[in-house]
This record gives structure tokens, C-alpha cells and sequence, in this order.
């Protein structure tokens, strides 16, 4: 059990470093970021006491729409990265105080996978949801504070301070929330039979490469279509 109640909080320490890069990245004030950070311990205060009254039926419910936001998200955050930086590559444009909303407000996904780990840690320690929310909330306030200082010094230190560094950030992680849905049930899958020796299907796996290929081909023809214009434009 203390092994899963550190992994639910580390995790939620993970998710708090994902809005910390945006909100480091896009140049927000340090009042805009501590608002950002005070959003996300008043969300999972809530969620947290909404955690320790539903059902198991509306648990049920709610996990079920997780994948198809996480896709959504993953959607988003490729296309809007690809939009940052060509906006900032092009004319110089910065759009980054909007585009890195998608990266840095609480998103569906981010707030079922909150309610789960309310719900979850509720169970197994038995404090009420609203201590859990708390506890959550803390971490996702001093994470994304850590985060977004600790990103903003560093880029502006290396120079990589500009929509152009946030947008491929966005775009990195966009692919990766693609692939999540991929690795994690064949994860869980070898996980449950008790060997890594797991058959793979061959129909399954070209699914799961197209589908990785399809936003990492139009990544990179959209930026030979960028560079193009550019170098025609001088």
C-alpha cells in the first residue's frame, strides 16, 4: 500500500511539471503563474471531495471517457505546437500566451486522472476526500511553482526562451500522449500474464505504428512547408 499511495503522489507531481512547462515557457508574470498554480489546488480540493461521495458506477463512467480525452488532448497539443512555432518561425508572431493553455490548464484528461487518484488514495488510506484533495492540491501548487521558475531560468540561461522551444515541447508531448494509449494496455497485459513473452499481433502493431507515423510525417512536412517559405520570402 505504500508503494501505491508514493506512486499516486509522484505521479500527480509529474502531471503538476507538465503545466509547469508551459506556464515557464510561454513568459507568463509570476502573479499569471501563481494563479495557474492556485487553479489546479482548488480543482483537486474539489475533485477530492467529489471523490469520497460518487459511486463506483459513475467511477466507472468517468474512466471510460479518459481515453478519448487523452486523444483529444494529444491532438491539440500537436496541432497548436505546430502552430507556435510556425507563427513564431515565419513573422516572428507570439502566440504562445494563448496556444499554451492547451499544455498548462487543467484539460479533461488531467482531471479525470486527479478524480482517480482522489478516489484511489481515499480508498486505500482511508482519510476523507477532501484531506486527499488537499494533499493533492499542495503538491500540484508547489510542482508547477517549482516547474515553471526552474524552466523559465534555465531557458532564458540557454537562450531556448521563445515560442519556438514551447512549441516543439508541445509537440514532443503530444506524440507521447499518442502513444500512451499504446504502450499502457500492453504494459498492463504482460503485467497480467506473468511473462514478458506476450504475443504480438501483427494487425495491432501496424495500427499502433500508423498511428504514431500519421502526426510525426505531418510534423515534418509542415516544417519543410515553413522552411520553404521562409528561405523563398528572403
Amino acid at each position: 500500500m505504500e508503494y501505491l499511495t508514493a506512486g499516486i503522489l509522484i505521479g500527480m507531481a509529474v502531471l503538476s511539471l507538465k503545466a509547469g512547462l508551459g506556464c515557464g515557457l510561454s513568459g507568463l508574470r509570476k502573479k499569471e503563474i501563481l494563479g495557474f498554480a492556485g487553479i489546479y489546488a482548488i480543482a483537486a480540493f474539489i475533485l477530492g471531495g467529489i471523490a469520497g461521495v460518487v459511486s463506483q458506477e459513475v467511477s466507472e463512467q468517468i474512466m471510460a471517457l479518459g481515453l478519448i480525452m487523452h486523444l483529444i488532448i494529444a491532438a491539440g497539443l500537436i496541432f497548436f505546437g505546430i502552430q507556435t512555432r510556425k507563427n513564431w518561425c515565419t513573422g516572428k508572431n507570439d502566440v504562445s500566451r494563448h496556444t499554451f493553455l492547451w499544455l498548462s490548464l487543467p484539460c479533461p484528461a488531467c482531471i479525470i486522472a486527479t478524480f482517480l487518484a482522489c478516489l484511489v488514495l481515499s480508498d486505500i488510506t482511508g482519510i476523507t476526500g477532501l484531506e486527499v484533495g488537499a494533499v493533492i492540491g499542495a503538491i500540484f501548487f508547489c510542482g508547477i511553482l517549482v516547474a515553471s521558475f526552474s524552466v523559465s531560468y534555465l531557458a532564458a540561461l540557454t537562450g531556448k526562451k521563445n515560442p519556438s522551444t514551447l512549441g516543439s515541447v508541445m509537440i514532443m508531448l503530444g506524440l507521447f500522449y499518442f502513444l500512451c494509449p499504446l504502450l499502457i494496455p500492453a504494459y498492463i497485459q504482460a503485467q497480467g500474464t506473468g511473462t514478458l513473452d506476450v504475443a504480438i499481433q501483427t494487425g495491432d502493431m501496424g495500427t499502433g505504428i500508423l498511428l504514431i507515423c500519421i502526426p510525426v510525417a505531418a510534423g515534418y512536412f509542415t516544417d519543410r512547408i515553413m522552411r520553404k517559405k521562409l528561405n523563398w520570402r528572403q
